[in-house]
């Protein structure tokens, strides 16, 4: 295992006190690639991680750069939403050829889930979400950290205790292809289209133990790929999840505000929700908030997921807390704290404060200039983390640390528009007030039209609009008169400009795949009601560098000591974490469908294994990481 040793003590933002940061001793393993593991940090874009002050924060992180191959100019997919960031970096492929656009679309053949109404006498033609709906639910409609709870919420059904994984799926929320007369639901990996398979196929079907951890119990099991059976170990806890944080000994709720970066990283506390059983007995003692409501929560949520897959290196199932697991060979997790500490009102690396054109309920700078307290948090909360499963990791052990995207703006407040302003102009446009089937919106604007033949004549007016001065928080839409600005517009993709681009790979789109693809002029967001946002920043764009230019680090096992702290500026993307990892694992990438059918190449610079007798040692840019050869064997 990777040794770990405690070095100076940083000041922890978060609760003002002061907590132990971990530098890890890294073994300069060059031999061959056993393990892999694959971080992805939402939100941490080039920005975040070139910071001079977030660095000092980012100990571990900073080792895993100095240990490795830095591809600075990486960037993920478009449009840049975590279903299918997450899909190309397991896939090789790209949205249009996965068919996986965002985790909330529009499709023209399925029919509606069951808890709506749909039947198999019902048009086809529906929302589509996958995210924490399709989870098991509370009779409030709130959701568990482990998926389960009743379906549809209606406790009258039979309880369920949901698995972290695909057991908390409610079939009655999905969506369901009735086209054979009889209607079946559609899980999550049924999603992915033109037979794309995921690296947890190949990787299980070489006989290879896997493990996965991401944000949404159900829905990321589309990582699973076709068949929905390639992960031996799923522990995704609901992030948006109704929890307190609670005292282990005297099962009292925990102030946020106040809690130390160790009770925030469960060391003597212990997350609840609803179905727990200390809950059940006194919920009037208790205050239940979603996860993201706050980076402190978020963060105990992240150390939640993080403290189970350290676990995994230890031979324990980090579900039921079983031992004698085998060490995956094969790992995925996500961490989520960065990206709602760039959101967040209180948040960000530079928050410019409440403007009423702009943002009226940002904060400001806290404190005032650099990086807010709550990101600072935030980077170093995660950082700690991964110190914590590094110190697990067997020597033979590669690690992929990248983001599924980034976060617009990344300085600065956004401006929030009303999600109601681009609809609203195409109805007016076409006379029609339900013109517009789906309209799916952060700091992007995808669009499904009723009628299809109207998409060449909808671009051309919403590109028109573009003359017009930009609209503001204060603008509102209207079907009944035309816009009197321009809602954030800056180019409309759609039919041969759309496929050229490759956001899509037909003329008329088909499957989920939107019909008209907006890209907004940076740093412009959507919301119900920009008096009551509740976000600085979000993502989801397409071609915009604050979305979408993300940080690859391919760092130890299987890299030469002589590319060690290698800087890679040729363009890459994401997609070519999924051939490598597989190439590097002595799999075929060939194996993996999308990565052909999109060209996808494994990452330049070599990242294959030198013979084992290359072993040397460094010192780490200055931070005093000495790289040794293991003398123990690795856990198998």
């Amino acid at each position: 295992m990777f040794k770990f040793n405690s070095r100076a003590v940083l000041q922890t933002i978060i609760c003002g006190t002061a907590s132990i940061v971990f530098l890890p001793t890294l073994a300069a393993h060059a031999g061959n690639v056993n393990h892999v593991l694959i971080i992805s940090v939402d939100g941490f874009d080039n920005t975040v991680l070139n910071n001079t002050v977030l660095q000092s924060y980012m100990p571990n992180i900073m080792g895993l750069k100095a240990h490795g191959i830095t591809y600075t100019n990486a960037t993920t997919t478009s449009p840049s939403d975590s279903f299918p960031g997450t899909t190309a970096i397991l896939s090789g492929a790209n949205p249009a050829t996965a068919g996986v656009y965002y985790d909330d679309t529009y499709s023209r053949t399925a029919t509606a889930p069951i808890a709506l109404g749909g039947n198999a006498a019902s048009s086809p033609g529906t929302e589509v979400q996958y995210a924490e709906n399709i989870d098991y639910s509370n009779a409030d409609g709130t959701w568990n950290i482990s998926g389960g709870g009743y379906a549809s919420g209606n406790t009258s059904t039979a309880l369920v205790t949901g698995n972290y994984g695909k057991a908390s799926i409610d079939p009655t929320q999905l969506i369901q292809n009735c086209s054979g007369g009889t209607c079946t639901p559609v899980q999550p990996w049924q999603l992915l289209q033109n037979g794309v398979n995921t690296i947890y196929n190949v990787a299980s079907n070489a006989g290879l133990t896997t493990a996965f951890s991401d944000k949404h119990a159900g829905a990321y099991t589309i990582a699973e790929g076709p068949g929905g059976n390639s992960i031996g170990t799923v522990f995704s806890p609901e992030i948006n999840a109704s929890m307190a944080l609670i005292d282990s000994t005297t099962g009292k709720q925990i102030n946020l505000q106040t809690a130390t970066a160790a009770q925030l990283h469960l060391q003597g506390t212990k997350l609840i929700d609803a179905l727990s059983s200390i809950y059940q007995a006194n919920p009037n003692n208790y205050t239940l908030a979603q996860a993201t409501s706050s980076t402190q929560l978020t963060i105990a949520y992240d150390s939640f997921k993080a403290n189970g897959v350290a676990g995994e290196y230890l031979g324990k199932n980090p579900v039921t807390g079983t031992t004698g697991n085998p060490t995956p060979n094969l790992n995925y997790l996500n961490f989520q704290a960065v990206s709602v500490a760039e959101k967040a009102l209180s948040g960000g690396i530079d928050n410019t404060g409440p403007n009423p054109l702009t943002n009226p309920k940002a904060v400001g700078n806290i404190p005032p200039g650099g990086p807010t307290d709550a990101l600072i948090a935030a980077v170093q909360a995660v950082d700690t983390s991964i110190g914590s499963i590094i110190a697990n990791l067997p020597a033979d052990t590669q690690i992929v640390l990248t983001a599924k995207h980034g976060q617009n703006p990344i300085g600065g407040v956004g401006t929030l528009l009303s999600d109601k302003l681009i609809p609203d102009a195409i109805d007016f446009h076409l006379g029609d007030t339900s013109a517009v089937a789906q309209a799916t919106q952060d700091d992007v604007s995808l669009v499904w039209l009723k009628d299809q033949s109207k998409i060449a004549n909808v671009t051309a007016y919403l590109q028109s609009l573009t003359g017009l001065a930009l609209c503001n928080a204060t603008s509102t839409g209207s079907t009944s008169a035309a816009p009197s600005c321009n809602p954030g517009i800056l180019h409309v993709y759609s039919g041969a400009d759309a496929a050229a681009v490759g956001l899509t790979s037909a003329m008329t789109p088909v499957g989920i795949a939107p019909d008209l693809f907006i890209q907004i002029v940076p740093g412009n967001l959507f919301v119900g009601n920009p008096a009551n946002g509740k976000k600085i920043a979000e993502h989801g764009g397409i071609f915009t560098l604050q979305d979408t230019s993300v940080p690859i680090i391919v760092a130890d096992a299987g890299i030469a000591v002589k590319q060690m702290g290698t800087i890679v500026s040729s363009a890459v993307t994401t997609t070519q974490i999924a051939p490598t990892v597989i190439a590097n694992l002595g799999l075929d990438p060939k194996l993996l469908v999308g990565a052909n059918l999109d060209g996808t190449q494994v990452l330049p610079t070599s990242t294959v294994p030198e013979p084992s007798s290359i072993i040397g040692t460094i010192a780490a840019f200055g931070m005093g990481f000495g790289l040794k050869r293991r003398i123990k064997n690795s856990k198998k």
